[in-house]
């Protein structure tokens, strides 16, 4: 009999900030993430009970030293409220958690300071970057760095310095990306990518990210992995796109590793979205 609560091998949480309401500052904003992904964490199948403090991602960039204790005690995310948030039940079994980063309208210092604030779970979004100096920087200090189909193909084309100089650095990195369909499968196996971990399959379902989009659907996505993993046996595939906790099984039962979540992730960040 299959489990009404089955292990999610990946979660992947998804941060955007312009789910929150009121003009919360960056500060408040990464402890409250912080928070959020100790709490994910604690959660976790493998880390009830076995976390210790010292490891929680919750070492803030030193920049935010001086400004944190104001904001938390000025702004409306309230001590006491986000303390109360727990995570949803559906998210607590699983096997590993990752923080994909899609907060790419800040200021490339904003960025990696946020980056800072939620640990070593976190992806970083190769959109941030926009010149070599950048991507030198992220490399140095990133363990994952999630690069959409799209993007690839911008810099490929019209990046091709970033290109080349991400492919210097092939073997040093691990590279998430996007499926949504067979073109962007032929564009990943044709970049050659040998340390590609994981792909994010969407949309699953509709969702207000791709307004008007009825969604690929489960059976649909779970026929992409299976195509993408002629190419790369190895790699996981994560479904993404109106994820919640009426419908991940679903996803599980189609042979994806995982799922992806945006908007209840960041109920645990702000009770209030």
């Amino acid at each position: 009999m299959k489990s009404d609560n089955p292990t999610i091998d990946t979660l992947v949480v998804i941060t955007n900030r312009q789910l929150l309401k009121g003009d919360m500052s960056l500060a408040t904003y990464g402890v409250a993430l912080s928070r959020a992904v100790e709490i994910m964490q604690k959660y976790g199948k493998h880390c009830i009970n076995t976390i210790e403090k010292s490891s929680l991602p919750c070492n803030i960039h030193s920049s935010y030293t001086s400004t944190v204790s104001g904001n938390l005690d000025s702004n409306r995310l309230h001590k006491e409220r986000s303390d109360s948030v727990k995570a949803d039940s559906w998210m607590r079994n699983h096997s590993s958690l990752y923080t994909l980063c899609r907060d790419t309208d800040l200021p490339f210092h904003e960025y990696l300071q946020l980056c800072d604030a939620i640990g070593d779970a976190v992806v970083y979004h190769g959109k941030v970057i926009t010149n070599r100096e950048e991507l030198a920087i992220v490399l140095e200090r990133a363990k994952r760095i999630h690069i959409p189909s799209n993007l690839i193909c911008y810099w490929q084309l019209e990046k091709q310095e970033l290109w080349n100089a991400l492919q210097q650095q092939w073997n040093a990195v691990t590279l998430w990306s996007t499926v949504h369909d067979e073109e962007d499968i032929r564009l990943l196996a044709s970049s050659g990518i040998p340390n590609l971990e994981c792909v994010l399959i969407s949309p699953i379902f509709p969702t207000l990210c791709k307004e008007g989009h009825p969604g690929i659907g489960v059976s649909r996505g779970e026929t992409l992995l299976q195509q993408m993993k002629n190419h790369y046996p190895y790699v996981k595939g994560v479904a993404l796109g109106g994820i919640h906790k009426n419908n991940y099984i679903e996803c599980l039962n189609h042979t994806f590793n995982g799922v992806a979540i945006m908007s209840d992730f960041m109920k645990q960040v702000h009770c209030n979205i």
